[in-house]
């Protein structure tokens, strides 16, 4: 119990003002729950056939929700929770796959907080879709680092041109999540 107040406590900063600690919590497990399903629904669909390599991000609604709504603590609860818990699910936790993963995630997070907290006004849409580009350049840096080899950056512009794309359409999704839920 007191572990819960104590992570409900650092929560007392979050963006949006949310009152009490059981309703913090109850929010970051509900997205960090929420980014799991989306996870391993996204890791069951066939690969795209022109970019196999590619994925549409649909957890990454549950990390722009969590850090529009909570901050970057929860988003970071959210988004490291879910790559750990898909990873043991799918059983790539100890592989490349899963370290790539972990890069995207890392490097998608920390380009949404830093542009969230220089730009503040940015939207969902904005944020979502410069993640989804953070997210291909860290899966990028860690593959080159596993092959040794750079030349996988070769297939960053047209990653990169897609990320674009469904980040955007992910972040439009979150947006709606959120406005939802602030009318309430």
């Amino acid at each position: 119990m007191s572990s819960t107040h104590a992570f409900a406590d650092g929560l007392r900063g979050a963006q949006t003002g949310l009152r009490g600690a059981t309703l913090r919590v109850a929010y970051a497990s509900a997205l960090l729950a929420t980014a799991v399903v989306l996870g391993l629904v996204e890791s069951s669909l066939p690969p795209v056939a022109l970019l196999p390599w590619l994925r549409i991000g649909l957890a990454n609604i549950a990390v722009v929700v969590a850090l529009m709504l909570c901050g970057a603590r929860v988003a970071a609860f959210v988004s490291g929770g879910r790559v750990v818990v898909v990873g043991l699910l799918t059983g790539t936790i100890a592989s490349p796959v899963f370290a790539m993963a972990a890069g995207g995630a890392a490097l998608s997070l920390g380009v949404m907080i830093v542009l969230q907290r220089s730009l503040p006004s940015l939207s969902s849409v904005g944020l979502s879709a410069a993640g989804s580009v953070g997210h291909v350049f860290g899966q990028f840096l860690v593959a080159a680092l596993v092959l040794g080899s750079t030349s996988v950056f070769v297939l960053a512009p047209p990653s990169v041109l897609v990320a674009l794309a469904v980040g955007a359409a992910t972040g439009l999704v979150a947006g709606g999540v959120v406005s939802r839920i602030t009318k309430r």
